[in-house]
């Protein structure tokens, strides 16, 4: 086999471990999101760029007052990051989420995707009809 041979195969062979690992993550945050919904209703929101100081995933389950009760954030530049708590948004009202207050215990990432997730919620919220 030529050398060029060699390189594409070694790059695509790359690729497909990338794509696997991808998958494999993707399921496991899935996994971990399904859990949440024993809490409340779930939303997730994603905040970031993908190059420029990374992507950031939160999920939160909120109760029928409006309370997070239970959250969890997967952040980190490869496909080996995980799912970890976030308990610096439990017991947060998802109004007070939507606002623009800093959290001290989140990255701007996280405070983004955050809000994004509340305001997802409440526009669900909206537009599920009354009687339903």
């Amino acid at each position: 086999m030529t050398t060029p041979m060699l390189l594409l195969a070694a790059v695509v062979a790359g690729w497909l471990v990338q794509l696997y690992l991808t998958y494999q993550q993707s399921m496991a945050f899935n996994e971990q999101v399904g859990k949440l919904r024993k809490s409340g209703r779930v939303s997730v929101g994603v905040a970031g760029q993908r190059y420029r100081g990374g992507r950031a995933f939160v999920a939160i389950a909120v109760d029928e007052q409006g309370v997070v009760r239970d959250s969890l954030t997967l952040s980190g530049w490869t496909t080996f990051a995980r799912g970890r708590p976030l308990p610096g948004l439990v017991g947060q009202k998802i109004n007070w989420l939507k606002g623009e207050r800093e959290i001290p215990s989140l990255t701007k990432q996280q405070r983004e995707a955050a809000r994004q997730a509340a305001t997802l919620l409440k526009q669900e919220g909206r537009a599920t009809p009354s009687g339903a």
